[in-house]
């Protein structure tokens, strides 16, 4: 009589949802092993085993060539933020979406690959200087002042790096109330000769 456990007829809860999120999403083994932790060995051969078991493994080969944007939903969508807004980081994008993370990821890559938008667009990775960096460009506070702020030491080298990497962190203040005077409101800067009295 032999000892040990008997082979499973059928694939673990586990099993399952790594082969489903095999076939319909972006995550590669090494991704999927990361998400369960397992090794990527062990996602090896968990598909291997589901194919045994009759599963399907239709993974397409390269999943750029299948991908239309001008049909892609998540991409018109990322399109349409990146004419509105300037500063956001991959998490706040996937927020917006409502999408993982990878997966925005992956879109964003698809976009910036075929030159529909801008490089820069969507990378900054913190929340916090994007905040920053909005407060700056909407209010007159001097720049060591916004760094303070928000616990930055030297926020001016920072804004010189985004200057540098394309970013556009010059300020939109509201004109001066002077320009803002109707030509007839204006204030004369200079008495003219015949009204001076000596």
């Amino acid at each position: 009589m032999r000892r040990g456990r008997k082979p499973a007829r059928e694939l673990s809860y586990r099993d399952k949802k790594i082969v489903e999120r095999y076939n319909s999403t972006v995550d590669t083994m090494p991704r999927l092993a990361k998400k369960f932790g397992i090794t990527k060995q062990r996602v090896h051969e968990i598909l291997i085993r589901a194919k045994r078991f009759g599963y399907t493994i239709n993974r397409p080969r390269s999943l750029s060539r299948c991908h239309q944007i001008d049909q892609c939903e998540i991409c018109g969508k990322i399109l349409e933020m990146a004419k509105r807004e300037e500063f956001v980081t991959k998490r706040q994008l996937a927020g917006m979406l409502n999408v993982e993370t990878q997966i925005c990821s992956w879109h964003l890559n698809r976009l910036k690959g075929s030159s529909l938008i801008p490089k820069k667009f969507a990378s900054i990775r913190s929340e916090k200087l994007i905040e920053a960096l909005q407060y700056y460009k909407y209010h007159s506070l001097p720049t060591n002042a916004v760094g303070r702020k928000f616990g930055y030491k030297n926020f001016y080298s920072i804004l010189n790096y985004q200057k540098k990497k394309g970013l556009n962190v010059e300020r939109r203040l509201k004109s001066p109330i002077v320009s803002q005077l109707k030509q007839d409101e204006q204030i004369p800067m200079f008495a003219s000769l015949n009204q001076t009295e000596f």
